[in-house]
């Protein structure tokens, strides 16, 4: 079992088709008799599949363009790990798939509680180079049944870390052996489709990645807060939509332009909310006053509203990321 126990950022602030690799080769005998020397089938999960589905935001994003965004986070998580390990991680990682709680946002001394997988080209070995004492880590053993797992672990930001495989780095502030087993289980056969709305399915699952992130609000109690106030009640079912970075900033910049959609959980609150909410957009929109594109609400299909263009700071967020509060 898991012991009971990240983070928006951005806050809002994570893919890839699935596909089978089969690999089959034959050759014969000196009597000419063939043999069949057929491979098992490995499966290429996607990465969401090693999660627990639990929490209440998914971000898919690549590195590609949002290098300055994920530098920041790597160092809130990891604040000892050297700028060469960090280079090395970053260079060498394509694309991170997040999932987080976001309670910490709202509650303070809250610690956050979230998993992650980097998808990239960096080999198992790199786990005895990133993760050393010296970038703040241990290794350590949990013992599940009659299984030994062996990864590592940041006390200072008390969360678990490994590559166990080329291409794959996991991180959980849970126990490992989760998504250990269950990347395992992938790799034999199995499937874990999410209970998420379609939409949401295919935007995270089965688009190809570009520079733009994309991401899922499963519980939007804490966001509403965050962005409306306590007492806004908007009664959003589900958000999700994408944001990409303003081209036009400093260097470290972390200015992102964002699209959602606001599933509310009936189609009479629609217009109602779309005139308060465009007056709370109007507000939080961090971006020039003089741009072509401005940000807009408007009603969607169905029971959805539209926020197209809202530019938001995504660095005041990845500030609230304390992972060591209590």
């Amino acid at each position: 079992m898991r012991k009971s126990s990240f983070f928006l950022a951005a806050a809002v602030l994570a893919a890839f088709a699935c596909c089978f690799v089969t690999s089959c080769s034959s050759s014969k005998t000196a009597k000419d008799k063939s043999v069949n020397t057929e491979q098992p089938k490995v499966r290429i999960a996607h990465p969401y599949e090693f999660f627990d589905f639990d929490k209440d935001l998914y971000i898919t994003f690549p590195v590609k363009g949002n290098e300055v965004l994920l530098q920041s986070l790597v160092k809130k998580i990891a604040p000892e790990m050297k700028d060469f390990a960090l280079k090395q991680l970053i260079d060498k990682t394509e694309n991170f798939y997040l999932a987080s709680t976001l309670d910490f946002l709202a509650v303070e001394g809250q610690k956050p509680n979230f998993q992650f997988v980097a998808t990239g080209s960096f080999p198992v070995s790199y786990n005895s180079m990133l993760f050393t004492n010296s970038n703040g880590f241990r290794e350590v053993h949990e013992e599940q049944g009659d299984r030994v797992y062996n990864y590592y672990y940041n006390n200072m930001a008390d969360f678990f870390v490994d590559i166990p495989l080329n291409g794959y780095c996991f991180a959980d502030t849970e126990y490992l052996s989760g998504m250990l087993l269950a990347q395992e289980r992938t790799r034999a056969g199995e499937v874990y489709k999410p209970d998420w709305p379609e939409a949401v399915y295919t935007k995270h699952f089965l688009t190809q990645k570009t520079e733009t992130i994309d991401w899922y609000l499963a519980s939007t109690e804490t966001a509403v807060k965050m962005l409306l106030g306590a007492n806004v009640k908007l009664p959003v079912e589900y958000a999700y939509g994408s944001m990409h970075r303003v081209a036009e900033q400093p260097q470290d910049g972390m200015l992102y332009s964002l699209d959602a959609v606001l599933e509310l959980k009936d189609k009479r609150f629609v217009r109602p909310n779309v005139l308060v909410l465009s007056k709370n957009m109007a507000a939080l929109d961090k971006g020039d006053a003089s741009r072509k594109d401005m940000v807009s609400v408007q009603p969607g299909n169905g029971n959805q509203i539209e926020i197209k263009n809202l530019v938001i700071d995504l660095s005041a967020l990845v500030e609230k990321v304390d992972t060591k509060a209590k």
